[in-house]
């Protein structure tokens, strides 16, 4: 007769929605997404991020470290010889800009005439004026939240490291309201998914390789380049993180 269900409830986790996306903590201290995430808020708002609509989503492990993984994403300077046979050829070095990182995340834009029409903003898209209806833009969410916005479509990395020498992604893509509302909406979608595959693949090639390289006894680390900025805020990151006593 004692027995009272609600002191035997589950616990309940604090979970919040930024721009579309739901984060969950265990940590009760931290302060909002929202606050987080405010001054990235102010750079992308604009793109109504949270009104695209997500057409696949999937999991993978690959061979590398999740460290190598988001740095790769979070530079463009390998993108005209890695991707020369998807979206390389549309993304001129100068045509790249990388400011300085903020305390939460990175970013970098590329300004571009895409190859497909899902690149670039749809005509009845009217809340992206002038070369924002042609720029991308390239975020990392510290640690481990990666995301390529463009003006058509999106696509995303979650990492979760599985030891040193593996990472489990989960890989997802979608377009936006005016793409996905197309009448020709599902072959858009199927132009998405097949692009970006092949992207993935050669990121898969690419970051693979690296890790082999660094694991030689020979690799040593070199310069950055100024095309590489976020890496180096990503460093500086890891760096913090890993000094805090």
């Amino acid at each position: 007769g004692g027995f009272c269900k609600s002191d035997y409830q589950l616990p309940s986790v604090r979970c919040e929605v930024w721009q579309g996306w739901i984060y969950v903590t265990l940590n009760d201290d931290l302060p909002p997404v929202k606050e987080h995430l405010k001054e990235l808020e102010a750079l992308i708002s604009h793109y109504h991020m949270e009104n695209y609509v997500e057409t696949f989503q999937e999991d993978h492990v690959w061979d590398c470290n999740w460290k190598i993984l988001a740095e790769n994403f979070m530079e463009s300077y390998h993108l005209p010889m890695l991707h020369r046979g998807t979206v390389g050829p549309h993304s001129r070095l100068e045509e790249m800009e990388c400011p300085p990182g903020l305390e939460a995340f990175n970013y970098h834009w590329i300004t571009k005439e895409a190859s497909l029409p899902i690149g670039n903003a749809h005509p009845d898209n009217q809340h992206l004026e002038g070369y924002w209806r042609k720029t991308t833009a390239l975020l990392c969410l510290y640690p481990s939240h990666l995301i390529t916005l463009t003006p058509g479509y999106f696509w995303y990395l979650i990492l979760q490291p599985e030891g040193v020498g593996k990472v489990r992604i989960r890989y997802g893509g979608g377009l936006s309201p005016e793409f996905v509302n197309d009448p020709k909406g599902q072959e858009y979608m199927d132009e998405l998914k097949v692009l970006l595959d092949k992207v993935n693949a050669e990121d898969r090639m690419g970051v693979e390789s690296v890790m082999r390289g660094v694991s030689s006894p020979l690799a040593k680390p070199g310069h950055l380049s100024h095309l590489e900025r976020p890496n180096f805020d990503f460093a500086r990151y890891i760096l913090k993180q890993v000094s805090r006593k």
